[in-house]
């Protein structure tokens, strides 16, 4: 690849760069992401079920009406609750009607509760009822069901008669563990790199955000070497540059457009996290595997912006080959079909290799989708920042990618030009391939 032939790609870039910010369908999509990125700690905060502010302070039930439909009797109900913070709690045996009951509560005693205990041949079942309005919370309830059941299975141990030794020796967990020895009867030790079913779930929501991300890109570099091609632009592109630098130009341009979004993005969920968060916590991190911020390192980071960029070059350089196919805009679709099975070929190696890492831990399938170019940019980044990527093989990875990208480069040299003036029936694979071979070394 002489340095001719990417001679003027700057030009190419400003300008391609420029034309971007100015379209509307990227304007668009830019107000929708960070609207959507505005909204997102709302959102959250919404849809996540509320905690008590302090698990400390007194429950705000302060009667609860016992209904016993057991066969158990004798049962002291008056010192259900020891808890500190449920001392306070009246326990009242209900002598009244349910429903004479459950409408005081509805209307004047909204900090009481009904609890029911009933029974099968299975178990027994407590069931705790509260006013549809009122002081006490779902959390409040969750609270103190946990404390009843607890009250209540120490009772029901003492109704039959079992000792807290008895008991102790009955709830003692048995654990069992299989190990694999060698001749020596030395046990062989195993490294567990699987991940957890939250870390699944990352990896996989950073593979679709990255495809979604690459197929937006690439689509885009595909329609404006087509739009420029339908109106005769691109001639005139090439009277000052080579064709080569008219796709690094276009390739850059878009690259950037796309961090300039993802930063954007970034900014406004932080600023979202910073405004909305209430009481300083952070919802997403709920949702985050506990350690991912353990490997948010500088390091990690720049090799995920690395993995990624390399990814988006190569797709966009596949997108402007497959742009160059067609004529006309309203074949880009046609002429993207292979490029876009391309795209989900990597995605769904790398959504394999997400399900065996959480079922099976690291193999070599998975270090496979680690290297392979077309998975490397869709499962890497997720599996980096999860510790589940080692540095060699990142670094691995990003070599391969940035000798694919080479090649493919020297494939476009070969039939980019031919391509870009080419008007008429799209250009089928067999026929690039062909073309590529005929098209001299000289004539680049």
């Amino acid at each position: 690849m002489k340095k001719s032939n990417i001679s003027g790609w700057k030009d190419v870039f400003s300008f391609t760069l420029i034309q971007m910010l100015k379209n509307k369908a990227f304007i668009i999509t830019f107000v929708v992401l960070v609207l959507f990125a505005l909204a997102s700690t709302p959102i959250l905060n919404l849809i996540t079920p509320s905690e008590p502010d302090d698990i400390d302070s007194p429950n705000p039930v302060q009667k609860i009406y016992v209904i016993n439909e057991t066969n158990l009797v004798g049962l002291d109900f008056t010192n259900l609750l020891n808890h500190k913070t449920m001392d306070h709690i009246v326990i009242e045996i209900m002598d009244e009607s349910y429903e004479t009951i459950t409408n005081r509560i509805e209307e004047n005693e909204q900090d009481s509760i009904i609890l029911t205990l009933s029974e099968t041949e299975e178990a027994y079942f407590l069931t705790l009822e509260k006013a549809s309005t009122g002081p006490v919370k779902n959390s409040s309830m969750h609270l103190l069901s946990i404390e009843i059941r607890e009250q209540f299975e120490t009772l029901l141990m003492t109704q039959l008669g079992i000792s807290r030794e008895q008991r102790i020796i009955m709830t003692t967990p048995i654990e069992t563990k299989v190990t694999m020895v060698d001749f020596n009867g030395t046990e062989m030790i195993y490294e567990d790199t699987s991940i957890s079913f939250n870390e699944y779930w990352f990896i996989y929501g950073v593979l679709f955000l990255i495809l979604m991300i690459n197929i937006f890109a690439s689509t885009q570099i595909a329609t404006s070497i087509v739009t420029e091609k339908s109106t005769r632009v691109v001639e005139y592109l090439l009277i000052s540059v080579k064709p080569l630098a008219l796709m690094v130009g276009k390739i850059i341009a878009m690259l950037v457009a796309v961090l300039l979004q993802l930063i954007s993005v970034f900014i406004v969920v932080t600023i979202s996290n910073k405004v909305f968060a209430g009481n300083g916590q952070n919802p997403l991190t709920e949702y985050l595997p506990s350690d991912m911020f353990q490997n948010l390192n500088i390091i990690n980071i720049v090799l995920c912006i690395i993995v990624i960029a390399l990814g988006l070059i190569f797709y966009g350089a596949l997108a402007g080959v497959a742009g160059a196919t067609v004529s006309k805009l309203d074949e880009v679709n046609e002429g993207l079909t292979v490029f876009t099975l391309i795209n989900l070929v990597g995605a769904y190696i790398g959504l394999g290799a997400s399900g065996v890492l959480m079922g099976s831990g690291i193999n070599t399938f998975v270090i496979f989708s680690f290297l392979f170019p077309l998975s490397a940019p869709f499962i890497l980044p997720g599996s980096i920042l999860v510790g589940r990527a080692s540095l060699p093989l990142a670094a691995g990875a990003i070599g391969l990618q940035i000798l694919f990208i080479i090649l493919l480069f020297l494939f476009v040299a070969r039939v980019y030009e031919t391509l870009i003036l080419h008007s008429g029936n799209k250009v089928k694979l067999k026929e690039l391939i062909k073309l590529s071979k005929t098209v001299s070394k000289e004539d680049l």
